[in-house]
């Protein structure tokens, strides 16, 4: 699976979710980028949900309230699609804690295949609803 690149797809003009979503970019790329000098190492999978779960807290608390300021009607299903990906991650979090194998490679294919999908599709949504406002 190739590293994402930052493209303008991305990109919401909202200077401040644009940088939070940069990040979650970093980390994802950071993890292929260990995975490709280092192969499929336990602790690399862990490491990597423990970020992805303490930065998509931080995000989506972040992007959850500015929805909320700006009065997102679709502020709920946005939040369980958020709380739906967190559930995921620490679903597998316990099961790679647990001794389950979680191919690196599956986990490679749901960061990369939610971030490009939530952000060039649900959050573009309030992206045009934040520039109609």
């Amino acid at each position: 699976m190739p590293r994402i690149e930052w493209t303008e797809a991305f990109e919401l003009q909202i200077p401040e979710i644009d940088e939070q979503h940069r990040r979650w970019v970093d980390i994802i790329n950071e993890l292929h980028d260990s995975l490709m000098s280092h192969g499929g190492a336990h602790n690399l999978t862990e490491r990597t949900l423990n970020e992805m779960i303490d930065y998509g807290r931080f995000h989506f608390t972040f992007e959850e309230e500015y929805l909320k300021k700006i009065g997102y009607p679709e502020l709920a299903m946005h939040r369980s699609m958020h709380n739906a990906f967190m559930k995921d991650l620490i679903n597998k979090l316990q099961q790679e804690r647990g001794g389950g194998l979680i191919l690196n490679t599956e986990i490679m294919k749901v960061l990369t295949g939610w971030l490009q999908s939530h952000i060039q599709i649900e959050d573009r949504k309030y992206s045009r609803f934040a520039a109609q406002t």
